[in-house]
């Protein structure tokens, strides 16, 4: 996979693991929120970014995310961002988003979270 593409991998029937491309913004926030909301609409509840690629999230690619998280909490899963860089978490500190999103240190913590037993 190229750190330039938004890819999935389901992990079971209710999870799936996507992978954020390097740069997450006005370029391709749409296919990143195209891939949360297909994935919802397939019925997984539990959707877990994994962020070791990204470097640099704008708005548009926070927004991509936000948005998509109260319609998998209100169908009791949730979006859980995972290898999150001090960079990006910055991002989301400045934004006071650390407290409304899941953040989990590893793509295993994020998969426990949801469910997922280790692999």
């Amino acid at each position: 996979m190229s750190e330039e593409q938004i890819s999935l991998r389901p992990l079971n029937d209710v999870t799936v693991l996507i992978t954020a491309p390097k740069v997450l913004d006005n370029s391709n926030a749409h296919q990143m929120l195209n891939a949360i909301t297909g994935a919802q609409a397939e019925g997984r509840k539990f959707l877990i970014i994994d962020m070791s690629h990204l470097e640099f999230i704008s708005s548009a690619g926070v927004g991509s995310i936000l948005g998509t998280v109260e319609s998998s909490r209100e169908i009791g899963g949730d979006i859980v961002l995972c290898n999150v860089s001090p960079n990006v978490l910055h991002v989301m500190q400045v934004l006071d988003l650390t407290e409304y999103l899941t953040i989990k240190i590893s793509t295993q913590e994020a998969a426990l979270a949801c469910g997922v037993g280790p692999k």
